[in-house]
């Protein structure tokens, strides 16, 4: 039963990944650009995308605390949201132009304690940004995404780890960079994990997508050798082409349980993921 509990955690987590399409308003590149900051800090951010929200905040977090953060937003009960900034992100485009990522975290803590709401199924909301430096040292957007976007989390903390991402950042496209990253959750001996792909377009919105499968083990079960053990690897390859987007291999390597959970089997193989467009999902 945990089994089948963690994978529909892992399924749901894949589901809110994906844009709702019919609220998506038309991305205009020409408005974008008319945001300019004279630097990427939480005191040229905030004011710019949040204005009249921000207050003061207790936070008793050391994570939390360790990031640049301020109150947003109204009290709601015995909640209060937090925005953290996170370690600004430096990379390339397609043109090989520089580039920074920039993601604000909404977090949800306590108003009388200030510690963050940490529930296992507690998520938390972010926006993405990219920029550009110009001539003159400031910063014009490129890019965002749409506001309060859900992302994979880990009680209460969204799963958008800077290492992870600059380590994953490439090619996604015939003029797409992006990044592919793996997260994943844990539970009573069993881990089990997942891709997911960042795409950061410059005339489209920013936005995650879940690649499916990474792997998993259940060897903090039972024992190596015990017949109900299982350990199995899902390594991706991106395949460059001329396409808009580039097809993705996953390859699969070890063994894992059958669909009803009844057996353990081998899962040696491997598929070609290809992004629809119009669905907005690798399949």
């Amino acid at each position: 039963m945990k089994k089948i509990l963690i994978s529909l955690v892992i399924a749901l987590g894949s589901l809110s990944l994906q844009p709702a399409i019919s609220a998506t308003p038309a991305f205009s590149a020409q408005a974008i650009a008319q945001t300019q900051l004279t630097d990427l800090s939480l005191e040229q951010i905030m004011p710019e995308f949040y204005n009249g929200q921000m207050n003061d905040a207790v936070v008793d977090d050391d994570s939390l605390n360790a990031l640049p953060h301020v109150g947003l937003g109204a009290v709601e009960g015995e909640e209060r949201t937090v925005a953290a900034m996170h370690p600004v992100i430096a990379y390339q485009n397609a043109a090989s132009e520089p580039r920074y990522l920039v993601i604000i975290e909404k977090v949800q803590v306590y108003q009388d304690s200030g510690k963050v709401v940490d529930c296992h199924a507690c998520q938390a909301l972010a926006d993405l940004y990219t920029f550009k430096p110009l001539d003159d040292g400031s910063y014009q957007l490129v890019s965002d995404t749409q506001k309060d976007d859900v992302f994979s989390s880990s009680w209460g903390r969204i799963q958008l780890d800077e290492t992870a991402i600059t380590e994953g950042m490439q090619p996604l496209g015939s003029k797409l960079v992006g990044s592919i990253f793996e997260n994943g959750v844990s539970s009573t001996g069993t881990d089990e994990s997942w891709w997911e792909v960042l795409h950061l377009p410059e005339d489209d919105y920013i936005n995650v997508y879940s690649l499916g499968d990474a792997g998993g083990s259940n060897g903090g079960e039972y024992d190596e050798g015990s017949p109900l053990s299982y350990a199995y690897t899902a390594t991706y390859q991106v395949i460059p082409n001329k396409a808009k987007y580039y097809p993705i291999k996953k390859t699969f390597e070890g063994t894992k349980p059958s669909e009803d959970y009844e057996r353990i089997v081998p899962v040696n193989g491997t598929e070609i993921l290809n992004f629809d467009e119009v669905e907005q999902v690798y399949k």
